[in-house]
C-alpha cells in the first residue's frame, strides 16, 4: 500500500524531455540521406553517365516555397559555363532579381497528391517533372532521368491537357548552382 501511494518516484527520476531538432540539424540530416540514396542508387560511375544525360535532356525544374500562405516558384535550368555545367534560375522579364514569383493558378494543375503536402517539410523543395504520355522521343528520356537523379515519381499533375509525373527533391543533382 505504501508503494502505491508514493507514485512513480520509486522507479527513478523521470527522463528529461528531449529538445526537438533544430532547422540546421534537420537540413544536415536531409542532405546526409540524399547523399546516401545517391551513393546506393548510382554505383561505379553510373552517376556521371546520368549527369551527362541530364545535360542533354533536362526535365522541367522549379524551386517552390510557401510565402505568407502563397505558393511561389522560380524555374531552374542548366547552362554551359565554359566546359562545365551549372544550374541557374530563370528571371522572368520584369520579375524580381531573385526569380521568385507567385503561382496563383497552381491549384488548377490538379496535383495528386496536392503539392502543399511536399512543402510541409523544412528545407529546399525542387519540383522536377516530365511528361507521362511520351509523345516526343525525348519525353521518355526526361522521365527516366527525373527518376534516376531526382527520385521516384511522387505524383502527377495536368498542364495544357498533358499529364506530368513529378517528384520533389531537397537539392539539384549533378551540377552546382551558378554563384
Amino acid at each position: 500500500m505504501l508503494l502505491a501511494g508514493s507514485g512513480c518516484s520509486y522507479f527513478g527520476p523521470k527522463p528529461a524531455a528531449s529538445k526537438p531538432p533544430t532547422q540546421q540539424q534537420l537540413e544536415a540530416y536531409a542532405k546526409e540521406q540524399t547523399d546516401l540514396r545517391r551513393d546506393v542508387s548510382h554505383p561505379n560511375g553510373e552517376l556521371n553517365e546520368h549527369c551527362n544525360e541530364l545535360a542533354a535532356v533536362t526535365p522541367g525544374v522549379e524551386e517552390i516555397r510557401t510565402n505568407a500562405g502563397v505558393i511561389e516558384s522560380r524555374q531552374w535550368t542548366l547552362v554551359a559555363n565554359g566546359s562545365a555545367r551549372s544550374w541557374v534560375y530563370v528571371r522572368p522579364v520584369d520579375g524580381p532579381p531573385d526569380g521568385w514569383a507567385p503561382k496563383p493558378g497552381i491549384d488548377k494543375l490538379n496535383f495528386q497528391p496536392p503539392i502543399e503536402t511536399s512543402l510541409a517539410s523544412p528545407g529546399n523543395h525542387f519540383l522536377a517533372y516530365a511528361p507521362m504520355d511520351g509523345s516526343a522521343p525525348e519525353d521518355g528520356q526526361k522521365s527516366a532521368i527525373t527518376r534516376e537523379l531526382f527520385g521516384a515519381a511522387q505524383g502527377e499533375f495536368t498542364w495544357h491537357g498533358r499529364k506530368y509525373s513529378y517528384t520533389v527533391a531537397p537539392e539539384l543533382p549533378c551540377f552546382p548552382p551558378l554563384q
